[in-house]
């Protein structure tokens, strides 16, 4: 087993699953119970695990299909299910939404379900060439804050109905901004898919090192935001703003910690292969060139996106007993833009990384 990419607490881990010669297909189908048989009994690692095996399934199963209509019409369908679930609940023979304060587990699991989907589709809006066409860079804001406003409705102190009838608000909201994107059958990149491409880096220079900016999101994935002009990654002609870093000299390294990323970036002095999932690339004559300024802001760190709020990770007292901890994860919104490194940026982090630091 390589465990050169895990996180520090799952390190612990690593006997027990040889022991019992725990492979891939185990791990696609594992379960919570089975994680706690193998002596993983905290509940924030066992999320780790399985979180982890979600990124590859995603990356496996959804590369070919996955585009931004597809996604807009995942959520759609996630807002009009948990439509129909209020709308169901209210007409059953025993509802109880203007007398209680609590909400029901399956009614959180929608919420969650919704917001998962939100964050897949903000996950490309938030890229290159979304974020820089004004139209995508406002459907995206919005999305946003409708979900920002749907996890502070779940934690308003008030009936299940109240709660109930402000959530129908943001569905309806959020199921037009979707069949808005879906209508925009004219522009390519609605229906454009992603794909891999393998990325050679070689002869690198002590004094300049790869010359890429990659920021991490908080569920592990790696996204390139910018190359320093002249580098070797803006010389090749291959790498640009959006691309997600999938795997280094041919080691996946989605779910990676970024310090275990940097690592392998710096195992081999005389070059680097990258595996590159990328994006569509945007057409239109009017959109910025990105790379090509010495300076430029990555977009994690630009002002329009410091002006969005964001969610901290919390316990929400007002809905104690009735969730668990994979609702209050996925109530964390995205995106989250803590972790940030920029190769390289020091003459030390520059010999480090060629391999000739004392």
């Amino acid at each position: 087993m390589n465990d050169s990419g895990l996180d520090d607490c799952l390190q612990q881990y690593v006997k027990s699953f040889e022991r019992e010669q725990i492979g891939g297909e185990q791990l696609l189908h594992i379960t919570h119970q089975e994680l706690e048989e193998l002596g993983v009994t905290r509940i924030g690692h066992q999320e780790l695990i399985l979180e982890a095996v979600d990124l590859l399934c995603a990356l496996n199963y959804g590369l070919e299909t996955e585009n931004l209509r597809t996604l807009s019409h995942k959520l759609n369908a996630s807002a009009k299910n948990l439509q129909n679930f209020i709308l169901g609940r209210r007409r059953g023979g025993h509802y109880d939404g203007r007398a209680s304060r609590r909400l029901p587990n399956d009614f959180l699991t929608s919420v969650v379900d919704l917001i998962g989907a939100a964050k897949n589709l903000l996950a490309w809006l938030d890229r290159s060439p979304f974020a820089s066409v004004t139209e995508y860079s406002l459907l995206k804001n919005n999305i946003v804050q409708l979900c920002l406003e749907l996890t502070t409705i779940v934690q308003q102190d008030c009936t299940v109905y109240e709660t109930e009838n402000k959530i129908l608000h943001v569905c309806k909201t959020l199921a037009g901004i979707c069949d808005h994107i879906i209508s925009l059958s004219s522009d390519s990149l609605v229906s454009q898919s992603a794909h891999l491409e393998v990325v050679h880096l070689t002869s690198i220079m002590p004094s300049e090192g790869l010359g890429m900016y990659i920021k991490s999101t908080y569920d592990g994935l790696h996204v390139i935001t910018g190359t320093t002009e002249n580098s070797p990654a803006d010389q090749c002609k291959k790498i640009h703003a959006g691309d997600e870093v999938i795997q280094v000299n041919h080691q996946t390294v989605v779910g990676w910690q970024l310090k275990n990323l940097v690592n392998a970036l710096r195992e081999d002095p005389c070059g680097v292969i990258l595996t590159l999932k990328k994006r569509p690339q945007n057409t239109l004559s009017s959109t910025p060139a990105l790379l090509r300024n010495v300076r430029w802001k990555p977009l994690g760190l630009q002002k329009i996106f410091q002006s969005e709020g964001q969610l901290k990770f919390c316990s929400f007292p007002s809905l104690q007993g009735c969730r668990t901890s994979a609702v209050v994860r996925a109530l964390q919104i995205f995106p989250s833009y803590c972790r940030f490194y920029h190769f390289w940026c020091s003459e030390r982090e520059l010999s480090v990384l060629s391999g000739m630091a004392g």
